[in-house]
């Protein structure tokens, strides 16, 4: 049971949902999705943030969910074009986490 609750929280799925609440939130606009994206991030970005594969100094993975929140201020402040560009960031991460993961064969489709 502990190993699904981690799984969830730290795993793919909230992964998959926190670039789906980010997606959303862009494409409609709304703030509340980045926010939330934000929170739910925290957990997987914290844990990922030791993981040497993909750590790495410009982007260190415990500030990712910063990333959301500033573009859910800048969305909230109607600024949709720095809201996109300050996203760019984290969907870059779980890029590079998606291929280091593909690369060490730990995730199969």
């Amino acid at each position: 049971m502990l190993n699904f609750i981690l799984a969830l929280f730290l795993g793919w799925p909230a992964i998959l949902l926190t670039l789906t609440l980010t997606t959303v939130g862009l494409i409609r606009r709304d703030f509340r999705f980045l926010v939330a994206s934000a929170f739910l991030s925290f957990p997987f970005c914290l844990a990922l943030g030791g993981f040497p594969s993909v750590s790495f100094p410009a982007f260190c993975n415990s500030f990712m969910p910063l990333f959301l929140f500033g573009s859910g201020f800048f969305m909230s402040r109607n600024r949709e074009m720095l809201a996109w560009l300050t996203a760019i960031p984290f969907y870059l991460a779980m890029l590079l986490l998606w291929f280091a993961a593909q690369a060490s064969g730990a995730v199969g489709l």
